[in-house]
């Protein structure tokens, strides 16, 4: 009975955390909740470090946001460029990929997981 239960709670245990995993997120993507959107001028008078290196264009022609995401027991503060095509508003929960602004690449809201509300 003993070794049965030594091989019983270990694989219980893996099939209850793999259940918690989005099946709609990328293997290289992280989740995370919108806090904040720039606005041009914002951004054009005090840029965040990630955004640094884009152009007055760039920054007036698109759109970026600030995205919490849960690093073990607080949160990261990414900032991600927003899609014209994706519709996102505060507190929605979105896929960025990449997961950060390393190596100059900029991160990107991917797809809205769950909206804050309901739309009307």
């Amino acid at each position: 009975m003993i070794n049965k239960t030594i091989f019983i709670v270990p694989f219980a245990a893996l099939v209850l955390l793999g259940g918690c995993a989005d099946p709609r997120v990328g293997p290289n993507s992280k989740t995370g909740w919108v806090t904040e959107f720039y606005t041009a001028e914002r951004l054009m008078a005090n840029r965040p470090s990630c955004l640094a290196n884009l152009s007055d264009t760039d920054i007036a022609s698109h759109r970026y946001a600030l995205i919490s995401v849960p690093h073990l027991r607080s949160y990261r503060y990414v900032n991600a460029l927003v899609p014209d095509s994706i519709e996102i508003e505060l507190h929605d929960k979105v896929e960025i990929f990449p997961p950060s602004c390393k190596d100059g690449a900029l991160p990107q809201v991917v797809q809205v997981l769950k909206h804050s509300r309901k739309k009307q």
